[in-house]
């Protein structure tokens, strides 16, 4: 399936999801909820206050956010703030996708001393990192099985695929520039062969080697902390870019050892399952799978 189409049959997967679950009334595309319906929070999962942590990240309106079912700028909260009620739940879903290495997943994160399993993060002051303006989708801290410390930084997709430099932007600057914090933390990770950084810049690649990279930084800046770091890609089975792309991606690297990690909503969803602690959690499942799975 080409991901245009993908993305037809995920925007009506959407459409048939909203006129069922929230209401035959949309905004300015077929895919977005009403005024009314995204300022009350329909477009996230009901429970474990998703909606109150949304509107406590981004308290001001956000059409992307709030109103957009098709664009996964909401979807990161809907997958990951639920886990920061039982973080041992996380912790067995995420061992079966980084082989079974994380010992507990942490309450406070080191960086900052703040919650855990943050939603949209970047480390700060961004000139210790990338100097840009990357930042996951979602962040979480883990003690690993030998009591050093490891980060996961997951990058979030639904029916996107690669997108181009905005000329004078400053990844444009950074990726063009060999003196720049890309090249110096490229380096300094020894996960690349320098003959790769031509194809590494190519907007097919350059957004998973942003993340993979200032996962990487954040192990650097805090070696004396921070021992593991990984970079995961989520995105639904039916978006055969990213696993292509994220194929193509792991055979540039030295080594791969739970460096870059590709799952699957369907895959996260069973690992769900398997370890699925309550009912409150199979409803979140249940949702999770309702609302983003289409059936091809």
């Amino acid at each position: 399936m080409t991901n245009s189409e993908f993305k037809k049959v995920a925007r009506e997967h959407q459409i048939r999801y909203r006129e069922e679950n929230i209401g035959t009334g949309y905004n300015k595309y077929t895919t977005w909820l009403t005024d009314e319906d995204a300022k009350i929070g329909k477009n996230f999962c009901d429970g474990f206050s998703i909606f109150q942590e949304v509107k406590k990240r981004y308290p001001n309106f956000k059409v992307g956010l709030y109103s957009d079912m098709l664009r996964s700028e909401h979807i990161p909260f809907n997958l990951f703030v639920p886990f920061r009620y039982d973080l041992n739940f996380c912790k067995n879903v995420f061992n079966e996708f980084l082989g079974g290495c994380i010992k507990s997943v942490d309450e406070k994160s080191i960086l900052d001393n703040n919650e855990n399993i943050k939603i949209e993060f970047a480390p700060s002051p961004k000139g210790n990192y990338l100097n840009d303006s990357t930042s996951f989708d979602s962040y979480i801290e883990y003690t690993h099985h030998d009591n050093s410390k490891g980060i996961i930084g997951v990058e979030v997709k639904y029916t996107e695929k690669e997108y181009p430099l905005k000329k004078g932007s400053r990844q444009d600057i950074n990726i063009n520039d060999n003196a720049s914090n890309y090249y110096k933390v490229s380096e300094l990770c020894e996960l690349y062969d320098s003959k790769s950084y031509d194809n590494l810049k190519k907007d097919l690649y350059r957004q998973i080697w942003r993340n993979q990279l200032l996962a990487e930084s954040i192990c650097l800046v805090h070696k004396d902390k921070i021992k593991y770091s990984s970079s995961m890609i989520f995105y639904p089975d039916g978006n055969e870019h990213f696993t292509e792309t994220g194929n193509n991606y792991i055979a540039m690297l030295k080594n791969n050892e739970n460096k870059l990690v590709l799952v699957t909503y369907e895959k996260f969803l069973s690992a769900c399952k398997k370890h699925c602690p309550d009912k409150k959690f199979k409803t979140w499942i249940d949702y999770l799978a309702k609302r983003y799975i289409p059936i091809i």
